[in-house]
């Protein structure tokens, strides 16, 4: 297997890069915004710039380690309760009003417990 080396001011810079855009992904994500938009409409504003400031390898290593993220490794722990909280309030809302048939005791309850219906 061929070894691939980085230039370590490459590998820094785009590590710097990640977190800067972690930052700003999570204050997106905590006001309302899909993890998915975020991290999309954050990308495309600053991808330009990345690569005009930065260059082509330090912004494509940033970009890339950006799309191997999960949303639980980026978003922070107020982040995500504020996510679910919202998924859960927006689940109760649409049982009540959009699926009255399905709005028992017991999807309310796993809904409480788990934050997604049971059926």
């Amino acid at each position: 297997m061929a070894q691939v080396y980085v230039d370590p001011s490459i590998k820094t810079c785009a590590q710097a890069l990640v977190m800067e855009a972690l930052e700003h992904i999570n204050q997106r994500v905590s006001c309302g915004e899909s993890f998915w938009m975020a991290r999309t409409a954050f990308l495309s504003s600053v991808a330009d710039d990345w690569v005009r400031l930065y260059g082509k390898d330090a912004a494509d290593q940033a970009v890339r380690g950006l799309h191997m993220l999960a949303p639980g490794e980026v978003l922070d722990r107020e982040t995500k309760r504020k996510a679910r909280d919202r998924r859960v309030a927006e689940c109760r809302h649409d049982l009540a009003t959009l699926d009255p048939t399905r709005n028992t005791r017991l999807n309310r309850l796993w809904l409480s417990w788990f934050g997604v219906r049971l059926y």
